[in-house]
């Protein structure tokens, strides 16, 4: 073999042998990268990452933000922020404690400090999110929040044209009102309010109304409860069932103190021992239909576990003067009637009458339980569970003229006042019970007395259901809307007892 063809197989060769190689290293497997923790795995999750707060100058909103605690330990949640614009003032609503592995809602108030603010966007504002356990590192989560103004109330901006100097007008907007929680004025809308746990809204527009629900557990007693309520509005809460039945409704709760009762304190509350498991709707409104931007409340909603309240059967609870939980929906009492079997019933219930008063004419106003006290032995003249306190308002059925808890004077937990009106016309008296207990066990008489001039016996008397004997014949005359102002006859109740 000569020379040539040597090289000629070497080359060819080294050939075969630098394919062999290349072919080689395509199949030497990759080197692992290192692993990292997924975003899934984060300790802190923060829903929504990026939010927007709209507000009207002056005036304040709510973003809620859901927090998730994914470390094997319970955490307490704070927030800090930083990058707050001029103007704007940016807290938290209260610290919350979040239970391993689980989720909870975490509130951000913003506020707007200026009146002048110019509609626009300010931010972004970063949130923060730390939580601390006993013994272990904090750990973090993050947000923002986008502020946009959208609304004031202008002085219109006046421009003179070119042409005649005559000024023009630039049309102007409202306030525009959102709390975070709207739209929810439908049952339907309703946001969810959780057990112990509580949510600042506003009452905006004039007319607005708040639904929320909750899920409730057969037998276990729940407190709604409107803790914060700003000057301006009058708050009343209603409670319905699934099925939209109402089944508690209150305006003015004064006894959040039994040991110092305030009249003055017009907050509502609804306490109520659940009938069945299910969704309950919360309806919130003005009585007077009010509202704006600075209308703030807070509603709360705590579980009071199991109680010894009776368990509530619908159908015998209602009597047969309700709806009569306002003072517009209060039912006519007349001179020396008795209002037989009403009841106090569910928990927080509150019954309004209107009566007509002439001016110096005297009147008695009591409750009468003794006829359903039943085995009662404690207080012979009581109903067991029955303390009523009544409240005498003026014409307006808001100003207090009077309040009684106990007639002094008397072995009796039953309620009265006299009155003497200083000028005609429709007064207003409302009926609880002390501590808002309520069952439909807890009945009462409501009497309404005209006593006759130097009369000195007039007033509940000793023996229940005794009438009021006539001093003066019946008025003859057709009954309508004008009322004969003097003594009538002996009273008449205005519904069947039922046994």
């Amino acid at each position: 073999m000569n020379r040539r063809t040597h090289l000629r197989n070497a080359a060819v060769a080294g050939l075969v042998i630098l394919l062999l190689f290349l072919l080689a290293t395509q199949h030497l497997p990759a080197v692992a990268a290192p692993p990292q923790s997924p975003m899934a795995q984060a300790q802190v999750g923060v829903n929504p990452l990026t939010a927007t707060a709209s507000l009207a100058p002056n005036s304040s909103t709510t973003v809620t933000f859901t927090i998730a605690n994914n470390t094997a330990e319970p955490r307490t949640f704070n927030a800090s922020f930083s990058g707050t614009p001029t103007g704007f003032t940016v807290t938290q609503q209260s610290s919350i404690s979040i239970s391993a592995n689980s989720s909870g809602q975490f509130n951000v108030l913003i506020a707007s400090t200026a009146s002048g603010q110019a509609p626009g966007a300010y931010g972004p504002v970063t949130v923060t999110f730390t939580g601390a356990a006993t013994g272990q590192s904090n750990v973090t989560g993050s947000a923002t929040i986008n502020i946009t103004v959208t609304g004031a109330t202008f002085t219109p901006t006046i421009t003179p044209t070119a042409t005649t100097g005559v000024p023009t007008a630039t049309p102007t907007r409202g306030p525009v009102c959102r709390d975070g929680f709207e739209g929810d004025n439908e049952y339907g809308d309703a946001k969810v309010l959780d057990v112990n746990t509580s949510q600042e809204r506003a009452i905006c527009p004039a007319g607005d109304v708040d639904w929320l629900v909750f899920g409730g557990v057969h037998g276990k007693t729940y407190t709604v409860d409107i803790s914060r309520m700003d000057p301006g509005i009058d708050l009343s809460l209603e409670l319905f069932d699934s099925d939209l039945n109402s089944i508690a409704f209150n305006d003015d709760f004064y006894n959040r103190d039994p040991a110092n009762p305030n009249p003055g304190d017009t907050r509502p509350r609804i306490q109520i021992r659940i009938p069945a498991d299910g969704r309950y709707y919360i309806k919130v409104r003005d009585s007077a239909g009010r509202g704006g931007v600075n209308y703030i409340y807070v509603i709360a909603l705590l579980d009071e576990s199991y109680g010894p309240t009776p368990t509530l059967v619908r159908e015998i609870c209602i009597d047969l003067f309700e709806p009569d939980g306002l003072p517009e929906q209060s039912h006519l009492l007349t001179s020396n009637e008795i209002q037989e079997d009403r009841k106090l019933c569910p928990a927080g219930d509150a019954d309004w009458v209107t009566f007509f008063g002439k001016a110096g004419k005297r009147y008695i106003l009591y409750t009468d339980t003794r006829r359903y006290r039943g085995r009662n032995t404690v207080n012979g003249e009581t109903q067991a569970g029955a303390d009523t306190t009544i409240v005498l308002s003026d014409r307006d059925g808001v100003t207090l003229l009077d309040v009684n808890d106990d007639i002094p004077g008397g072995s009796t937990l039953d309620s009265q006042i006299e009155f003497t009106p200083d000028i005609d016309g429709f007064y207003f008296l409302q009926v609880k019970n002390t501590g808002d207990i309520g069952n439909q066990f807890i009945r009462y008489d409501l009497v309404l007395l005209l006593c006759v001039p130097g009369q000195t016996d007039c007033g509940r008397a000793t023996v229940a259901g005794t009438p009021v004997i006539p001093i003066t014949p019946l008025p003859t005359g057709t009954p309508g809307r004008d009322f004969n102002l003097d003594l009538t006859s002996t009273p008449r109740p205005t519904v069947t007892n039922t046994p």
